[in-house]
């Protein structure tokens, strides 16, 4: 099993309802998906997210990797929040 990194956008089972209403959605109902699954398959972790979103539906279909975000930052070289991570110390 391995870790995967799951995210998307999904609209929860309230905003649904009004959906099936109206027949449209605003900007201000979709809601973001990032959660980290152990799965044997990129589909079986896909199939663990949308058990949690608990009667939600995708927007789209959901990117998996096996990188998480902090890593992808990281790697780009993104600027770091001071207070975050790692500091080195000094020996004064």
């Amino acid at each position: 099993m391995k870790p995967y990194w799951v995210e998307g956008l999904y609209l929860s089972k309230k905003v649904l309802k009004k959906v099936k209403k109206s027949g449209q959605y605003s900007t201000s109902d979709v809601e973001p998906f990032a959660m980290t699954f152990w799965a044997s398959s990129p589909a079986e972790a896909i199939h663990l997210a949308t058990d949690q979103l608990e009667g939600g539906e995708w927007i789209e279909p959901p990117k998996v990797s096996l990188t998480t975000e902090e890593k992808r930052m990281r790697k780009a070289g993104a600027p770091e929040l001071t207070l975050f991570g790692s500091q080195k110390v000094s020996k004064r």
